[in-house]
């Protein structure tokens, strides 16, 4: 898994670093479906303003997380992720933080970034929507890949 530092992403003054580094961290030491639910949870709130609807830079390496854990975590923490991937679709970034810096490959759209993992993930997200006899997640990965075919949309209805 790729190292993120996580305070080396710029952000607007409500962005806390510290909160998506121990999400990620506590995502880790999970020994517990509930446990790692609540970390990504942590992590989605650590990496946006939800009450505004919009993404800071840190949502682009967040959405590898939730990917990671959408293939390898069935159950209530793939839920998770599938439901914040799902609420971010469409979402703005936050005004002044319109791009996310790749330490390996520079600086990229955050929306484009957010879309291109999701697009690198599409065999994972194809293999649990067409998966009916596990944990539910066929239909929001199903969704995630609708949404994916349309593009990036604020409505989404």
């Amino acid at each position: 898994m790729e190292q993120v530092d996580w305070s080396r992403i710029p952000g607007p003054r409500w962005y806390r670093p510290e909160s998506a580094r121990a999400a990620v961290e506590a995502l880790g030491r999970s020994s517990s479906a509930q446990q790692a639910a609540r970390a990504l949870a942590d992590l989605r709130y650590a990496v946006t303003n939800d009450h505004a609807g919009t993404l800071y830079p840190a949502a682009v390496p967040a959405t590898g997380v939730l990917l990671r854990a959408i293939d390898e975590r069935p159950g209530a923490p793939r839920q998770e992720a599938l439901n914040a991937l799902l609420d971010w679709w469409g979402c703005l970034p936050e005004p002044g933080f319109e791009t996310y810096e790749n330490p390996l490959s520079g600086s990229v759209g955050l929306v484009e970034g957010i879309m291109s993992h999701v697009r690198d993930a599409t065999d994972i997200l194809r293999r649990v929507a067409d998966d009916r006899t596990g944990d539910g997640g066929h239909r929001p990965a199903a969704e995630l890949l609708a949404r994916l075919n349309k593009g990036w949309s604020e409505a989404f209805g």
